[in-house]
């Protein structure tokens, strides 16, 4: 599963959500979903203005975990 680590990073710089808002024009709702874990998909266009504000790498701001409960699938022969 990909999460999205906005929080840590913001954290690290000494940044709030409202100033990264107001620096990029990425919409609140947005940075709420992505902030708190909810976000879905994340958008190339917004990891790019994301990036470039904070000048970072999307490396920086994605991390893969292995899912907790992977599906076992059964193999049919």
């Amino acid at each position: 599963m990909i999460t999205c680590t906005l929080k840590q990073v913001l954290k690290r710089k000494g940044w709030t959500r409202y100033r990264l808002q107001k620096e990029s024009g990425i919409t609140f709702p947005t940075l709420y979903s992505m902030f708190y874990g909810k976000s879905k998909g994340y958008s190339a266009g917004v990891l790019n203005r994301l990036c470039a504000t904070l000048h970072c790498k999307p490396g920086d701001l994605l991390k893969w975990e292995p899912d907790r409960f992977p599906r076992l699938r059964k193999h049919r022969k």
